[in-house]
């Protein structure tokens, strides 16, 4: 089980390096095409809607990286004030809740996916791409991000407090 876990992370850790340069390429490709329009009148044709699917791209690669460094936003109001106990069962809860939200995507998304093969679906904008070129990260980053929700579960329960990189780093 140790190896599935490292492999995992290795996993996760090689979607959030992709994001990140996905998110460095949304940069470069948005300054490239103000510079196009201020300098020559004239942007590259495509930039926006490549940029919202990079963007899509991102989200889906990046959560479960964020969720195993604890850095998703909390709204402690409720739990702050419970025992310890009272803490581990809300967190053991919400991440089974999390858990069950992104594998019930995962699963409609693959079938969206799918159908959009099956027909050749086209996304009709300025660059002709198939749907599914937009869609196929949704199930895979859900099914990792479901996948990583499980795996904090089972390392709140254990009582196992992974201090978030985003944490340290303010202190």
């Amino acid at each position: 089980m140790r190896t599935f876990g490292k492999l995992f992370d290795r996993l996760e850790d090689v979607m959030a390096a992709s994001a990140a340069c996905l998110l460095l390429a949304i940069m470069l490709a948005t300054v490239v095409k103000v510079v196009g329009r201020a300098l020559f009148n004239h942007g590259i044709m495509g930039i926006d809607q490549v940029s919202g699917t990079m963007m899509v791209y991102v989200a889906f690669l990046g959560a479960a990286w964020v969720l195993r460094n604890e850095g998703h936003i909390t709204i402690d109001i409720l739990t702050s004030n419970l025992s310890e106990r009272g803490q581990r069962i809300m967190g053991v809860v919400s991440s089974i809740v999390g858990a069950i939200a992104c594998l019930v995507i995962a699963y409609f998304a693959v079938i969206a996916t799918g159908l959009s093969i099956k027909r050749g679906v086209m996304v009709a904008a300025e660059l002709e791409i198939p749907r599914a070129l937009n869609l196929w990260v949704i199930p895979f980053g859900c099914t990792v991000l479901g996948i990583e929700f499980i795996r904090r579960a089972v390392r709140i329960q254990k009582g196992i407090v992974l201090k978030s990189e985003f944490v340290a780093a303010e202190a």
